[in-house]
């Protein structure tokens, strides 16, 4: 049995109890983010986290038995700070299309400044085997934003729209990664073209 637990938005070994120990689970995750960053997943090691860090190696293993376990609360933490995001910019809002942007627009922004989000799309996590359960985070993303498009702007529920939202959720995430190893006016025109095709998947579930 695995004596792994989950707090939080991590999956951790042991559950911090105080808030000494949750600041160094966040000082292990950010280390471990410059880490992969800078050597690359192959590359980075425990003992170098634990150093950048300013920790002792065993203070790592107390929480993440390994550099999987590292990059599934890297992913979770983004998971989670990119809902946060999303969801104080989507408050604004005043039409769908402007929902999409925002959600194209935040998850771009945060893959171009956000050490987390590199350290993830580095360590190769589209790989199944890091995820607990494939496309765990892009359905929990999707089921959020269909839900928001029901409610706020009069989408009709169903299983060909909730399909069409989880589709523009991968494309958008996929333009936006495309868009970052592109120059800035290479990295315009994909963006152009790629948002017509995403209110395209959505308009026949929304009202005119």
């Amino acid at each position: 049995m695995s004596d792994m637990v989950t707090s939080g938005a991590y999956p951790l070994r042991r559950t911090p109890t105080q808030d000494r120990a949750s600041r160094q689970v966040e000082r292990i995750l950010d280390a471990a983010c410059a880490e992969v960053v800078e050597r690359g997943y192959d590359a980075a090691s425990t003992s170098g986290i634990a150093k950048r860090a300013e920790i002792a190696v065993g203070s790592v293993y107390r929480y993440f038995p390994d550099k999987r376990s590292l990059i599934q609360a890297i992913e979770r933490r983004n998971q989670a700070r990119y809902t946060e995001a999303v969801s104080e910019r989507l408050a604004d809002v005043s039409s769908w299309r402007a929902a999409v942007d925002v959600t194209l627009d935040t998850f771009r922004e945060m893959h171009r400044t956000d050490p987390g989000f590199k350290a993830v799309v580095l360590s190769g996590l589209g790989d199944p085997e890091l995820e607990s359960k494939p496309g765990e985070f892009d359905d929990q993303h999707a089921g959020e934003f269909a839900e928001l498009l029901a409610a706020r702007f009069g989408a009709r529920d169903s299983r060909d729209f909730r399909l069409a939202v989880t589709l523009s959720i991968a494309m958008g995430e996929s333009l936006a990664h495309l868009a970052d190893r592109l120059s800035a006016d290479e990295a315009e025109y994909v963006l152009d073209q790629g948002r017509p095709v995403l209110y395209n998947l959505l308009a026949p579930h929304l009202p005119a």
